[in-house]
């Protein structure tokens, strides 16, 4: 056994102990009986905190259940280590275990007040699985990934139908600082912006450290074991939409490489649900039904930096994001009143050709970072808002506000002048389900319900590696990968 991974059980068994449960400020709300249990019991914990996390909206979860949860699964993969300590015949079946119980609690939870010690925990993780063992040179071991040679190479950027662009977004090479900052401040000119070769520099388009690469992305996910929080269908607005968290191995291959060959799930400490902490919408615990590729699978609006420190090394937050753009009207419906940031928040948007943002707005200023492949766009102004028809608030009581009725796809299959495909009327929109997907839509519907949306201006453009496109608060916009894509969003005030 790795004499680090030793040392930091040693540690974390210490740290556990150093406060009782029951003296812990954090963790008292939770109750004596769960408490009592903690050390010797940490799968009852898990189990309950996992109940308590779900039984409401995640923005209303008591922090002293998140607190038990990272701390139950602290005490699991412990128990873990130290039965395998010794045990010549265990192999590597414990390294799943240990990164799925570490990366539930990340996700679920975001580690809170156990952040340094779950990122030291992943830290000897990769030492491990990267064959390293300190002072003895042994070279890397690889696990063995059915469909390798299918992920040394690079992700294929053909455009198989190229949008027609009618009104383009403005495009700069290598905006200086100064010039974008002149443009952002003043309300006249402060409109989305094309921005080529500002982000070249990145490791992130480096040979060595390519994210066109999905060899490169395995390995900087612990072989694919890392889990993940995956969309599942075409649009969060769509009739049986879902999530679900797989690990980055399974949503490669499952999504990005589409290989049939069948990859076994990692063995679980907790059902695999979604529990991003970001977001309250409606989640899944099973694959949607259907073949298997009748849903697309996209890794969208999650903060994959902050899990994997590894892979936030290879990009940079862009100068732009340091500005002080003009704010936004007082007026618009659309746009949620935000606390100021102390630093831009990062997501990743990781997915395969044909997935989609919908109509819709943020309520911060947007940079969106292409990394790999290309996006089409298409940006509304906030004037525009009564042709969107904002959802307004949900039955359920979701806030839906920021998100057009109008499906931009349907839309573009009814109006062939606001389109961007060259296909006749009803194929505007490309993909593997082909006509079908528009012509089993209520395109009348569209037209009765939303007619001012034919008439409402737009810009437009295609974004491919290295480009950003800066989107102003209250802007609304549509976004459709054209190709297996990474891009990355830099929200700032």
């Amino acid at each position: 056994m790795h004499s680090s991974l030793q040392e930091i059980c040693t540690s974390t068994r210490a740290l556990l102990a150093s406060i009782p449960p029951l003296q812990d400020s954090t963790l008292l709300s939770a109750g004596r009986a769960p408490l009592s249990l903690l050390p010797g019991d940490p799968q009852t914990c898990l189990r309950l905190a996992y109940q308590q996390l779900h039984a409401v909206p995640y923005r209303e979860v008591k922090t002293c259940w998140r607190r038990l949860y990272v701390d139950a699964a602290l005490w699991v993969i412990v128990g873990i280590i130290e039965g395998a300590i010794g045990d010549e015949k265990s192999g590597d079946g414990w390294v799943s275990q240990v990164v799925e119980t570490l990366d539930m609690a990340l996700i679920l939870t975001g580690a809170v007040g156990r952040e340094e010690v779950v990122g030291a925990w992943f830290e000897v993780l990769e030492e491990v699985v990267g064959g390293c063992a300190e002072g003895r040179g042994r070279p890397r071991k690889r696990r063995k990934v059915e469909g390798d040679d299918e992920l040394l190479h690079t992700f294929p950027d053909n455009i198989a139908v190229t949008p027609n662009i009618k009104h383009p977004i403005p495009r700069f090479q290598r905006l200086s600082l100064s010039a974008f900052e002149a443009k952002v401040t003043d309300p006249e000119t402060q409109i989305p912006l094309i921005i080529e070769g500002a982000i070249q520099h990145w490791p992130a388009f480096e040979e060595d450290r390519a994210w066109k690469k999905p060899g490169y992305l395995m390995r900087k996910t612990l072989d694919g074991r890392r889990l993940v929080p995956v969309e599942i269908g075409r649009s969060y607005t769509d009739a049986g939409w879902g999530q679900k968290i797989l690990t980055f191995q399974e949503f490669m291959r499952e999504y990005m490489l589409e290989l049939d060959t069948p990859t076994p799930a990692a063995a679980a400490s907790e059902p695999r649900t979604n529990g991003n902490p970001t977001s309250d919408k409606a989640s899944t615990e099973s694959p949607l039904p259907g073949a298997k590729h009748d849903n697309k699978g996209y890794l969208a609006q999650h903060d994959l930096f902050a899990q994997i420190p590894s892979l936030r090394a290879d990009i940079a937050i862009p100068d732009y994001c340091y500005t002080s753009p003009a704010a936004p009207p007082s007026n618009l419906s659309n746009v949620k009143a935000v606390d100021e940031l102390d630093e831009p928040l990062l997501n990743a948007w990781f997915g395969p050709a044909d997935t989609i943002s919908p109509l819709h707005t943020d309520p911060y200023h947007n940079i969106l970072a292409q990394v790999v492949g290309h996006k089409y766009v298409r940006l509304y102004a906030p004037c525009e808002t009564s042709k969107m028809h904002p959802r307004g608030t949900q039955d359920d009581g979701v806030d839906m506000s920021n998100t057009s009725c109008v499906d931009l796809d349907v839309a573009m299959s009814v109006w062939d002048e606001i389109s961007c495909w060259e296909e006749p009327k009803g194929r505007g929109r490309p993909g593997e389900h082909g006509n079908g997907e528009a012509e089993a839509v209520d395109d009348a519907g569209t037209r009765h319900r939303y007619p001012g949306f034919r008439t409402a201006r737009y810009v437009e453009g295609v974004l491919g590696p290295g480009d950003c496109l800066y989107v102003p608060v209250g802007w609304w916009h549509y976004v459709r990968s054209l190709t297996p894509s990474f891009s990355v969003s830099f929200w700032w005030n």
